[in-house]
């Protein structure tokens, strides 16, 4: 009896021993997963990129108990970005999530003298690195279609029946420019299928972020060239054309996620029509449960777009049918013309070099930047 007793108190002993080590060692390899993220120019709030890589980082982390936090650089420089990505290193982040073309530079800076950090960029094209910079190994970017949910935008938005639409970019950025001529083939498509005539005001402010100068300029849109509908492309910048569309009784399309809800609330419900998303927040999750769970790593640089015509909100690239505002234009609508993209029965080309030819249905006038 004595040594049975011995040897049950003896197992318990190992068992405990056993769950505590594999505690340790569970609590250990989150210490050595710790998530940060650095800002580009704008804020966590931004209602744009930086926001939905941010919710998505906060979000997977809190799910799997690690330790996340963010750092935004004290101003726009080279040098403040780097700082912040040293200080994040230094405080023992392995993981570092990086939205935004101007971390292009800071990342081939920090990351070769890193390599036991993984570095995740988003919204990062092969042009914003050092011309001379090869990807490390502990690289890893995604970029997106941002020209398909461009053009998903301007087809459904002449389907509803608008035909005096404007675009106003942030700074002309791969992205933002993907999303100006997505937007403009688009638009041409519908209009040469309803066989009717468009105009499409074109610039780029030169900021991500609103002021007067850029309201006064996209108010001038509204009073004096009766546009209908602004594509607001480039973070903060959004702010000038939802005020400029409450104060002119207009309309406005969001950019990267789902911003009617920001727009309902601070400008008036149902100024917002639509939004170009792409699916930041969701990437950051994919990609971080593939290093966690799934320990797969692949480095190099990838873009996302359209993965499914029948669930299309599995898409890298899209709009959001939760806050559906269009009625000519439906969701069904919507479904077939991703299906026919995805098909190849319509195309959209990937140029950024070259404005994209129109037909004799529309008219671009490019107005280069305000600033």
């Amino acid at each position: 009896m004595k040594k049975t007793v011995i040897a049950f108190f003896s197992t318990l002993l190992v068992f405990f021993a056993l769950v505590f080590s594999l505690s340790a060692l569970s609590r250990s390899n989150a210490d050595a997963f710790k998530v940060a993220m650095v800002t580009d120019f704008s804020d966590v709030n931004d209602q744009s990129f930086n926001q939905a890589c941010y919710e998505g980082g906060k979000e997977w982390a809190a799910e799997n108990n690690i330790e996340f936090n963010y750092y935004k650089p004290s101003d726009i420089s080279l040098a403040e970005r780097i700082k912040s990505l040293n200080l994040a290193i230094d405080r023992g982040y392995k993981v570092i999530l990086c939205p935004g073309f101007a971390l292009g530079e800071a990342i081939a800076n920090v990351a070769p003298k890193h390599p036991d950090v993984k570095f995740i960029g988003l919204d990062i094209s092969p042009g914003d690195f050092p011309s001379d910079f090869t990807l490390t190994e502990n690289i890893a970017v995604y970029n997106y279609h941002e020209e398909i949910a461009g053009y998903l935008a301007g087809y459904g938005i002449v389907k509803e029946g608008f035909r005096r639409l404007g675009f106003l970019g942030g700074m002309p950025s791969a992205a933002v420019i993907r999303f100006g001529y997505g937007y403009v083939q688009g638009i041409d498509a519908a209009a040469r299928e309803l066989e009717e005539n468009v105009e499409l005001e074109y610039v780029y402010g030169g900021q991500f972020y609103g002021d007067s100068e850029i309201f006064k300029y996209i108010d001038n849109w509204y009073k004096v060239n009766k546009t209908e509908v602004v594509f607001s492309c480039g973070g903060g910048i959004y702010t000038s054309v939802a005020l400029s569309a409450k104060e002119n009784e207009g309309y406005m399309i969001g950019v990267d996620s789902d911003q009617s809800s920001i727009i309902d609330k601070d400008y008036g419900e149902g100024i917002c029509i639509t939004s170009a998303m792409k699916g930041i927040k969701q990437t950051v999750i994919d990609k971080l449960n593939d290093l966690y769970v799934d320990h797969v790593w692949e480095s190099g640089i990838s873009n996302l777009g359209l993965v499914s015509s029948e669930n299309p909100e599995r898409n890298y690239v899209q709009l959001p049918m939760d806050t559906w505002r269009m009625k000519n234009f439906t969701i069904e609508d919507y479904k077939a013309l991703v299906a026919d993209i995805m098909s190849g029965e319509k195309t959209v080309s990937t140029d950024v070099d070259d404005v994209p030819s129109v037909s004799e249905y529309t008219k671009v006038f490019y107005r280069g930047s305000i600033k």
